[in-house]
This record gives structure tokens, sequence and C-alpha cells, in this order.
């Protein structure tokens, strides 16, 4: 089956040159209440009935997620990579919106969870938290110094549950293939660093799950190279080829052990895209005419709170009689959306419902740039020379694939 035509989801979320995320249907949110429905358990909202209405008696489900591998490098990368070509033929390539913001910390949030950004409050990779008076990293929960938080613990950082002990209270058990340990399911940890310690934590995981059973699997590095190189490099290319010889290689693993399972759904899917921004022309609010750290309010210590949000999603928690002026500035000097935190709120742009939790870390300003980064404080240089990012409401970061085939699919 060919790659479903992403233009309709395109052009029904499409707000000028950005684009919405699907709440409603057809968003990443979703993909983990899919794999539980399908596994006969329930655990929150699904997609829509056409995404696996054609996947009978599916006992095990793997899904292989691919940081930053959004519908762009799918598309783009599909003509040089055999897999991605055979995995349509075999199958189904669904496009879905991810979450806002599209970045990691908060989408695998929202994966574990199956709740939104707005439940959750995790508002990106930064996260202030004013009830522990702390800025700390939400991945991987520290400090910028490189100390753990002291006032809040891991346990608080998202305002959710995971959704693994609801699966193995209705009999399914879950393993995951990270390069973290987990404490929810049973973890198969590999080192990020060596891509070809995959293979064998996947080989674990295949041959000690009991069906039913979900695996899931989560590579960064494609990601991880974008952010230094870009997705326009060779560096891109060759982490792309790798990784999915890497899934192939899992997927023959898959197809050894069948004869002691059922039907296997495979599925292959994103956090996020990317998009390459220009480090020449990435935005530094620290810098004239912004000059915005001493709007800032502070901890209290008197530290600036320069740490919210990301670079292409900037949560601005200002002085109260500074809000206004550095809005009228930002608009007036960046091509970007700018959103007072009311605005947020009505247009449920992290999702609905939104908690305590989400609204006391959201920023007074939220500043999403249409393609470029913008930063300030201590980190500035350093990811305003980022190439590759995500974060924002670009097409190119917004739409995600939802690939899936059945095992023996694929094999034939």
């Amino acid at each position: 089956m060919q790659l479903s035509d992403p233009s309709a989801l395109q052009e029904r979320q499409q707000d000028g040159e950005y684009l919405l995320p699907a709440y409603e249907d057809w968003c990443f949110s979703r993909i983990p209440g899919t794999v539980a429905d399908l596994l006969g358990a329930d655990v929150g909202p699904r997609l829509p009935e056409a995404a696996t209405d054609k996947y009978d008696d599916i006992s095990r489900v793997v899904v292989f997620l691919v940081d930053g591998f959004g519908l762009a490098q799918w598309d783009g990368e599909r003509e040089r990579i055999p897999f991605l070509r055979d995995f349509e033929r075999a199958g189904a390539v669904q496009p879905l919106t991810t979450i806002f913001p599209s970045e990691t910390a908060a989408a695998m949030n929202t994966f574990h969870s199956a709740t939104l950004p707005a439940e959750h409050g995790v508002v990106g990779w930064n996260v202030y938290e004013p009830d522990a008076d702390e800025m700390f990293e939400a991945l991987p929960f520290l400090r910028k110094d490189g100390t753990e938080p002291e006032r809040i613990d891991i346990e608080d950082v998202a305002n959710a549950d995971p959704i693994y002990p609801e699966l193995e209270a209705a009999g399914v058990e879950t393993h995951h293939v990270t390069p973290f340990p987990s404490e929810s399911t049973v973890p198969h940890t590999y080192d990020a660093e060596d891509l070809s310690t995959f293979s064998d934590a996947f080989d674990e995981a295949a041959a000690e799950a009991s069906d039913p059973s979900y695996i899931f699997a989560y590579l960064p590095q494609t990601d991880a190279t974008a952010h230094a190189e870009g997705v326009d490099s060779e560096a891109y290319r060759k982490i792309t080829a790798e990784t999915f010889d890497r899934v192939a290689a899992a997927i023959d693993t898959l197809a050894e052990e069948t004869d002691d399972h059922g039907e296997t759904l495979v599925c292959l899917t994103a956090d996020h895209g990317l998009i390459d921004t220009d480090p020449e022309r990435n935005v530094d609010l620290s810098a004239p005419p912004f000059d915005l750290v001493s709007d800032l309010k502070a901890l209290s210590d008197g530290t600036p709170i320069r740490f919210s949000g990301s670079a292409r999603n900037a949560h601005l928690h200002l002085r109260p009689d500074r809000i206004d002026d550095v809005y009228d500035t930002l608009t007036a000097e960046l091509d970007a959306k700018v959103l007072r935190k009311q605005e947020v709120l009505d247009a449920d742009l992290f999702g609905s419902n939104p908690s305590s939790v989400f609204e006391r870390r959201l920023g007074d300003l939220v500043v999403v740039h249409r393609d470029l980064s913008v930063w300030y404080g201590d980190e500035a240089r350093d990811k305003l020379d980022y190439i590759g990012m995500h974060g924002g409401l670009h097409p190119d970061e917004m739409l995600i694939p939802f690939a899936t085939a059945t095992l023996d699919s694929l094999a034939d």
C-alpha cells in the first residue's frame, strides 16, 4: 500500500504557515491508546478505526519510535532506503500530527501516559516549576549545572501516571528497548552512542516477551545527528541508513520468533519531525534589540528564569510590568507567533482541560518562530548553533508517519 496522502490532514490543520495538532483524531497522542486497544486493554483515546481496522487478532505489537524522523524525513529518505519502500508495500503509512510542542520531552511523556501536555505539564525540554522554585531539564531531570533538582522529585516532573500498570493489569506484558532504564516495564538497555548494541537488546526483548505483549523500541540517533549537522547532511543520511538497518534486523529477529507467537503488528513512528534552521540568522533574545534577560522573573535567589520550553517553543516568564512591552517588541521584530498565556489556553494549543501544574509552568508569552531558533541566556550560543531543530509548528516538525504492517506481510 502506498503512503497515504497527507494533504487533507495538512489542509485541515493549517494555520497560515503553521500547522496545528489534530488532538481530536489523527494525533501522535492517540498511539498508546491504539496499541492498548489492539491488545485488549483501554488506556486512553485511540486513533480512528481506519488506522488499524484491517488488523485482527493481534497478539503482539512492536513499536519502533525513531526520534525526529517525521513525514518529511520519511519522504526525503524513502528513495535512498529500500526498507522504507518495502514497508510501504507491505502495509500502510498514515500521516499524523504530533503534539505541541513538537519535542521529545513533552512527546515522550505523552506517549508513556496517554495524556496531553496540557495535562502532564511538561511544556518542553526545559521546565520552570514555580512551586519548587526550580528550573530543570525534564530529560534527563537535571539543572543546567548538571546537579539534580533538590526541591522537586522526578515523579513530579509530569502530572500523569504511566500506562504500563494498566497494561499489566489487562495481562499485557511490556518490554522497553531504550538507551536508559525503565522502571515501569521490563527494561532492555543499550548504548545510545553505539547503535550496534541495539540489536542484542532488542533480540533479548523479542525472546523474552510472552503474548499478549508490547515491545517499544526507541532510537534517538537521527535526532541527535540532525541537531549538529542538519537534515540535509551526509552525516544525517548515514545515521538514518544505519538506524533502519538495525530496525530491519530487529524485524528479522521477530520473524524468527514467530513459532511461539500469534499475529504481530509492526509500527514505525516518530515523536516529531525536523527543520534545518540557519545559525547565522537564529535569534538571540539576550542581544539587542531585545535584551530580554533583564525583563525575566527570577528565582528566589535572584537567578533570572532563563530556561523554559525550548528554542522553537520559548516560554518567557516575565516581570508583570514588562509583559506588554516585550510582546510589542517581539511581534514587531520577529517572524513568529507570539502568544499571550490566555491565548494559548483559549486555543488549546497544548491540549484541552489544562491542569494546574501546566498553567503555572506556562510562560507569560510563548514564542514560536516560523523557521528559526529563538533563545536567550547562558546557553544561547550553543542552542543557536544547532542546525536541525524542532519544537515549533512548522509542517515538517508537526507531521509524522504512523506506519503499520503485519510481520507476515513484511516477510512476504
